[in-house]
């Protein structure tokens, strides 16, 4: 029996269509709050740890890591760089309580004569404020990796950049660094991370240093060799990987003809050791290597005391999901 044109007309008034819009648009967001639950489900499945919550990179150390130029650039530093990359593989945040001018005496105690420059809000002694941060109930599980780089201003003034030789005090120091590293700040900053139920609380990583006086003072490798053995023989007690930022600069064979471009200690107005913005992406580059991070190719071998066993490859790789392991 077919519909007359009235009753036609009646079913598709103001008011029915008013009815069929409303009832398409609770349809519509029903079906984005059914596809929003079944996102959450998969990233719970893949990484339930991380889903939906943030996630750091913590960098720690010295101007380095707080990322000095003397061209008042601190805004490009390695750490800079390496969180841009995490970045892309779901790391939200990143920590730097890196302070210019730290020492591990600093370090501990506080101090640190750039403490105005200095990232994060902290007052007290770097590490501590590290422990603190690993240790809320809400940052376990979400911190990794952790870079520290740390140890050079303990020596430094050992070397008489006027007469190209260390003084006698050299050795002293290098032992109160060494006490100072594998009796208080690597086991606190790995007890903070300890070993929750899901894993892992982070990834640290030691790094070593480059060599900055190797044009004015050719004989300053084994001085900055000493520095690095003794960087490596902490880290080792602890199984903690270190990052060869030695070998990226060149090694002893290439770091003279690369100095001037990683460092700005060939330009006349400054004629400072702390990298430019290339010698911080070479550590950045350097770091990624030894996190698994892909895309960066294998350091070259160079046969010196520091790099003659391969970098170590961490156990944090990233997956090929793009989700942090």
């Amino acid at each position: 029996m077919s519909q007359s044109p009235d009753s036609a007309a009646k079913s598709t008034g103001p008011g029915e269509r008013v009815r069929r819009i409303v009832t398409l648009v609770a349809l519509t967001v029903l079906l984005v709050a059914v596809l929003a639950g079944v996102d959450i489900l998969v990233l719970s499945r893949n990484n339930p740890a991380q889903a939906l919550s943030p996630h750091y990179y913590m960098a720690l150390g010295d101007s380095l890591s707080f990322g000095y130029q003397p061209n008042l650039d601190f805004s490009d530093g390695f750490a800079d760089d390496i969180f841009n990359d995490l970045h892309r593989v779901n790391v939200t945040g990143v920590v730097n309580y890196a302070c210019a001018g730290e020492s591990t005496d600093t370090m501990i105690h506080g101090a640190c004569v750039g403490h105005i420059l200095h990232h994060g809000s902290y007052t007290g002694p770097q590490l501590q404020a590290a422990i603190d941060f690993l240790t809320r109930e809400e940052n376990r599980g979400h911190v990794s990796p952790i870079t520290l780089e740390i140890g050079s201003n303990d020596v430094i003034p050992d070397w008489d950049r006027a007469t190209c030789t260390a003084t006698a005090s050299a050795e002293a120091d290098l032992t109160r660094m060494d006490d100072n590293l594998t009796q208080v700040i690597l086991p606190k900053l790995l007890a903070a991370l300890g070993t929750p139920k899901s894993g892992p609380n982070g990834d640290l990583h030691l790094l070593n240093y480059y060599n900055p006086f190797i044009k004015e003072c050719p004989n300053s490798a084994p001085f900055v060799h000493e520095l690095n053995d003794h960087l490596s023989a902490d880290a080792a007690q602890f199984k903690i990987p270190v990052v060869d930022v030695y070998t990226a600069f060149g090694g002893d064979q290439k770091m003279a003809a690369s100095i001037c471009t990683l460092t700005w200690v060939c330009d006349p107005r400054f004629k400072d050791i702390h990298p430019t913005h290339e010698g911080y992406k070479r550590i950045a580059s350097a770091v990624e290597f030894a996190l698994g991070l892909p895309g960066n190719s294998p350091l070259p071998v160079i046969a010196t005391p520091i790099s003659a066993a391969p970098l170590p490859l961490a156990a944090f790789k990233r997956q090929a999901s793009g989700v942090l392991a």
